[in-house]
């Protein structure tokens, strides 16, 4: 779990441009960062490519916070 929370965060702060104190377990994807339907297409993209598999569709936006996030790669892996 550790190396999805590490490589997760990074992805946010690096490529989401969210800010680092912002990430948070309990922080929520669209209240806390204002995630849009473009930053759902492309963590996506971002999960397929690091961890190798193809979130179903729409799936990223049905979470709520970041921990949700960290739980379903974790379960898909």
């Amino acid at each position: 779990m550790q190396d999805i929370q590490e490589k997760v965060n990074a992805f946010l702060t690096d490529r989401l441009e969210y800010e680092p104190g912002a990430i948070k377990p309990e922080a929520e994807l669209k209240n806390d960062f204002g995630m849009t339907s473009l930053d759902a297409v492309e963590t996506a993209i971002f999960i397929k490519r690091t961890f190798g598999f193809q979130p179903e569709r729409g799936v990223i936006k049905t979470l709520v916070t970041l921990q949700d996030l960290y739980d379903y790669i974790e379960s898909k892996l």
